[in-house]
């Protein structure tokens, strides 16, 4: 497999793979996998069920990709399978109505040299990090990504299938609570 070097968006890399060039889908999953992994991690809290759903999510992309319309950015598309795989994934875990002692430990973890750890080094990502965790799943996805995937309100709208209204609306009531939640925390801005 040859990495392409030069800057291509994915939705070149998803035409040519369209077009038969399966190494332009290895790219693509290159361009995206780190933020689509991140992503779906916010969501899930579950570090190996977040790599499973992204796996699914690229392979849907693969097999079902003849349906992507162009409507929106191909990075939009791809996150709403991934929201939407996440959502489901969590709706079949609160089923099972049992929590087991993984579920309760292992965000606890440190596990090594992964995206978690990096995001626990200072005390300031810590707060971040409890307090997003304790917004509702909406508030959450909604700061995920408007500010950590930097999409505009109207993909944001699009991943969450909302107006750019509601995005907004939604956008800040979860900037309230989630500053409420620092407070109560004791995160201060010193």
């Amino acid at each position: 497999m040859e990495i392409i070097k030069e800057k291509i968006s994915g939705e070149e890399l998803f035409d040519r793979y369209l077009n038969g060039d399966k190494d332009a889908f290895e790219n693509l999953v290159a361009l995206y996998e780190n933020e689509l992994f991140l992503f779906i991690n916010g969501i899930v809290h579950d570090y190996h069920e977040a790599k499973h759903l992204m796996i699914e999510a690229f392979a849907s992309l693969a097999l079902k990709g003849a349906q992507f319309a162009g409507k929106s950015s191909l990075k939009t598309y791809l996150f709403t399978i991934g929201k939407n795989l996440a959502s489901k994934y969590l709706k079949k875990r609160r089923s099972e109505q049992h929590i087991s002692y993984e579920e309760v430990i292992e965000p606890l973890v440190d596990h090594g040299n992964t995206p978690e750890s990096f995001m626990l080094i200072s005390e300031n990502k810590q707060y971040l990090q409890k307090a997003m965790a304790a917004l509702t799943e909406d508030y959450r996805v909604v700061l995920m990504l408007l500010y950590f995937e930097d999409m505009s309100y109207a993909e944001a709208g699009d991943v969450m299938n909302k107006t750019i209204k509601q995005i907004s609306d939604l956008a800040y009531r979860a900037k309230l609570s989630l500053k409420n939640k620092l407070e109560q925390s004791g995160f201060s801005r010193s």
